[in-house]
């Protein structure tokens, strides 16, 4: 071969890696959608598909259903949003869908169009680099959690990642930006942290705007946006307002304090949870070194990484380099969310929310080519990214493996164990998940507990607490659901620890103790959550005893 040709032909091998090399590693100066982001986009939408054919919902997910189901638009927005501790954007659609005489196998079909939407949104504007686009959107939380499990949160990465491509111009976008972060506050109680942390970061801008001189913005614009945005806000809080008879909250306390609570013997937190009116005895002692090194471990660092050195190291990167370029401030959404965490309310699928305000900002925040440092600061927040996103795919190929070669709950076995059985029978349900197998009937198959089938987290709903007047009502079935954190999960968070095939939860105990009833079926599922931390969810079924 000549000369000539082969320098050519080396010429344009170095121009193609060249060309590889910057389409990986150099961040984006424009959006765009190229063969790239639309291969990353049929992969991701291939393996949510694959992934939620296999899944089984549970009872987080038929809860929200059967609110939605059995309850009118008013009474949800007015009565039944107070017991959720969630506002009603996913009832509204939830709603919608039901009314459109949408199934609940259907639903999980539909609803999962929102995640691939995001995605679409995060691969056409996002600015990082292309390695962190090809590999981000597999993370756990983005694959999985927010994206199989048909929740409210599903909806939150869409919104949190227009929210990051409406900042690029945020004087211009107030009133984009109130609309959107005004939906993102009425999805979950995080969802109005996040929001509060961007309205802040959004008044620093406009601020800076006028302070250095810039066009400003108008009063005009400025406070209608603002009138806009607290509208959305105030009706987050009143809708989801707390209410005297509320047993979710008792309930959640004494669960989240199950760890250093001194319980007796046998006992657990699901077993008083499920029966909140009556009191502990040993009130959990949140002042424990060992609880709050816990706590932090598990609230600060589980969104990121299972290993708290480096979710810490991580924030510290972050929070060096907002203080390098003047935009310490815009940390305000994540320590508003760690503080949600730390004082309300954190379960494992939570702290995903910490994970997605955490790309957010780094996308608001990202260096633009020409500042001081960019380079060096573009590649340390890269290998930050890929650090986080690398060890999630792991989280989220166990999930997926889970999903299809077991299940995630045992509640659909169960439903469709009882249905060709019930006609003409009584069957009584006890505990919060045995509410799970409800979706699978068109109405409450339970004849102790009220007419609608979701649970009521009130304390005047006695479902609970008489046993032994169901016991001697003599249903021909009894169904009793419960959580337990599997033997090997990671984390204190949550259930309590046991095999989720031999446990006993209480109140299966007190009806065994009758000796009318035996343990005819056990359904039991694994609930993977990330970080290591799984819970077995299952349904037991009880028949009468031969005399």
């Amino acid at each position: 071969m000549r000369p000539e040709v082969i320098a050519q032909h080396k010429s344009d091998r170095a121009g193609f890696g060249g060309m590889l090399r910057a389409s990986f590693l150099t961040s984006r100066a424009k959006p765009s959608f190229g063969v790239l982001e639309a291969i990353v986009l049929a992969a991701y939408t291939a393996l949510l598909a694959w992934t939620v054919a296999h899944h089984v919902p549970w009872v987080d997910e038929a809860q929200g259903w059967l609110v939605a189901r059995d309850s009118s638009l008013i009474e949800i927005f007015r009565t039944r949003l107070h017991y959720e501790g969630a506002p009603g954007l996913w009832h509204l659609l939830l709603w919608v869908l039901i009314r459109l005489h949408v199934s609940f196998t259907a639903m999980r079909w539909i609803t999962a169009v929102i995640p691939v939407a995001g995605m679409f949104v995060f691969l056409r504007y996002s600015p990082f680099p292309g390695i962190v686009r090809v590999i981000l959107p597999f993370s756990f939380y983005l694959m999985y959690q927010y994206a199989v499990v048909s929740r409210n949160y599903i909806l939150a990465p869409f919104l949190i990642f227009i929210v990051a491509v409406l900042f690029a111009n945020p004087a211009r976008n107030l009133l984009s930006l109130a609309v959107v972060m005004g939906l993102l506050s009425n999805l979950c109680a995080q969802g109005l942290v996040l929001s509060a942390g961007f309205a802040l970061m959004i008044a620093v801008r406009l601020w800076q705007g006028r302070k250095q001189g810039g066009q400003s913005t108008p009063w005009c614009r400025i406070a209608g946006a603002a009138v806009c945005l607290c509208a959305f806000w105030a009706f987050s809080v009143w809708s989801t307002r707390p209410v005297a008879d509320d047993s979710y909250q008792t309930a959640w306390a004494i669960t989240h304090g199950a760890a250093s609570s001194k319980a007796a013997p046998g006992a657990s937190a699901v077993d008083q949870s499920a029966n909140p009116s009556q009191p502990t005895n040993s009130p959990p002692d949140h002042s424990s070194l060992h609880h709050a090194l816990e706590r932090f471990e598990t609230n600060v660092t589980y969104g990121l990484s299972s290993f708290w050195p480096v979710s810490l190291a991580i924030w510290c990167i972050v929070a060096a380099y907002l203080f390098f370029r003047k935009s310490i401030l815009d940390i305000a959404p994540l320590i508003l969310l760690q503080m949600l965490f730390e004082f309300v309310a954190a379960r494992p699928w939570h702290l995903g929310m910490a994970f997605l305000g955490f790309v957010a900002v780094l996308w608001i925040d990202w260096p633009c080519e020409g500042d001081r440092d960019e380079p060096v600061w573009r590649a340390i927040l890269s290998v930050v990214l890929l650090a986080v996103a690398v060890e999630q795919c792991f989280w989220t190929a166990r999930a997926i493996r889970t999903d299809v070669t077991a299940r995630y709950s045992g509640d659909k076995d169960a439903a469709a164990f009882l249905a060709p059985r019930i006609a003409g029978k009584t069957v009584a349900g006890f505990q919060y998940y045995s509410v799970a197998i409800l979706p699978y009937f068109s109405s409450n198959i339970y004849e102790n507990q009220p007419k609608q089938a979701f649970w009521f987290w009130t304390k005047y709903v006695h479902v609970d607490d008489r046993i032994i007047e169901t016991v001697q009502s003599h249903p021909d079935y009894i169904v009793v659901g419960f959580a337990v954190r599997a033997p090997d999960a990671v984390g204190g968070i949550g259930a309590p620890t046991g095999d989720p095939q031999t446990f006993l939860p209480r109140i299966e105990r007190e009806i065994l103790a009758t000796h009318k009833y035996a343990e005819t079926h056990r359904f039991c599922g694994d609930a993977f959550s990330g970080h290591g931390y799984h819970e077995g969810l299952c349904q037991v079924i009880l028949e009468p005893s031969a005399q």
